[in-house]
């Protein structure tokens, strides 16, 4: 612990002259702001296992298995991802979701470690970047707390929401575990997000413009029901097209 600490103070005043540069010759504050963050994110990842990242507790896998659905998201091996962790990015790091638990892992010395979901902003995870929204209890419609998919980021924008439960199910011989996974859609077109449940309902948030959203969908052959996911995001983007 105290090698750690030394190593902490020591390697600080490396970065210091290279800020200071940085902001000197800045043509303004958000070049510089870009600057530090990316200076402190290659310091952390160059701690390593004594980086801020490493400090959650044991992870514990399941001890059945599953019949039916996986509790992971995607995968039930550690991937290649990044992630923003008490305000720092941390690139190429082992990540593991936890869609059942609601838990972020990370694989240290072997081990998994679960994050404190609380120090998550947002995790890239096989091609999906994944948010941590927090929800505002005075507002009706914010949205819940959690981990959502983001799947379209413009104008406006598109979540995905997925809900897993897990069932029981008692045979002569065994107890079957199975994956029930319900998946919500929002769309914000303004300041708040909307619940997206059929074309329809994407055409009553679009109404403002929707004789061409009608026309766009026909033409692009999008089918809300079969390919959800892909029909609002190019409608999203459609859309913010025509609110230019």
């Amino acid at each position: 612990m105290k090698f750690a600490l030394i190593r902490v103070i020591f390697l600080i005043p490396i970065f210091l002259p290279v800020v200071a540069k940085t902001q000197s010759n800045a043509d303004d504050s958000s070049a510089y702001q870009t600057a530090i963050a990316n200076t402190i994110s290659i310091y952390y990842n160059q701690l390593g296992d004594q980086s801020g990242l490493y400090n959650g507790r044991l992870y514990a896998r399941y001890d059945f298995p599953f019949a039916v659905g996986s509790p992971y998201f995607l995968s039930s091996d550690f991937n290649d991802g990044s992630i923003i962790y008490s305000g720092v990015l941390y690139t190429h790091v082992p990540i593991l979701f936890d869609e059942l638990r609601e838990q972020v892992v990370t694989r240290d010395h072997g081990y998994g470690l679960q994050l404190v979901n609380e120090r998550i902003s947002e995790f890239s995870l096989l091609g999906h970047r994944i948010i941590r929204v927090v929800g505002d209890s005075l507002n009706e419609n914010s949205l819940a707390t959690g981990f959502y998919d983001l799947l379209y980021s413009g104008k406006s924008s598109v979540l995905r929401k997925s809900r897993e439960n897990m069932q029981e199910k008692l045979t002569n011989t065994e107890i079957l575990r199975i994956i029930v996974t319900h998946e919500d859609y929002l769309i914000r077109i303004g300041v708040n997000y909307q619940k997206v449940n059929s074309k329809r309902e994407l055409l009553d948030i679009m109404s403002d413009h929707r004789k061409q959203i009608q026309q766009f969908i026909k033409k692009n052959r999008l089918h809300y029901r079969r390919d959800t996911a892909n029909t609002l995001i190019k409608t999203a983007a459609f859309y913010d097209q025509l609110s230019k």
